[in-house]
């Protein structure tokens, strides 16, 4: 029995990579959920780095320029939870401190009897 062969237009192929290179999706689930080889969807970044699926003429600067955007979101968005958390531990460190100064306890005690050292 002969064997089809699939075309992909280029808009799929388009929305695939970039759903790759903004993170919302892995190239694994693309590749499961399309029933598609990841050997080819590397073939498709390479070909939307070079510009290959947009129309105008200065389309290769253009798909340079959108995928360092996408990048340099997808890192914000790290970056930016990343100061979250380290905000929030700071936050928590703080408030340990501040509940150990404020009341004496039979913890702290022998530390608030000992005087300046």
């Amino acid at each position: 029995m002969k064997r089809v062969r699939r075309n992909f237009d280029n808009e799929f192929k388009r929305q695939i990579v970039e759903s790759i290179v903004s993170g919302t999706s892995t190239q694994a689930e693309m590749a499961r959920e399309h029933n598609i080889s990841p050997v080819l969807i590397n073939k498709w970044k390479k070909e939307y780095r070079a510009g290959k699926f947009f129309e105008n003429v200065d389309s290769k600067d253009l798909a340079k320029l959108k995928l360092r955007i996408r990048e340099l979101e997808r890192l914000l968005g790290k970056v930016t939870l990343e100061n979250e958390m380290l905000k929030r531990a700071r936050d928590l460190n703080t408030n340990k401190k501040k509940d150990n100064l404020s009341i004496i306890t039979s913890r702290n005690w022998d530390q608030s009897q000992g005087g300046a050292r």
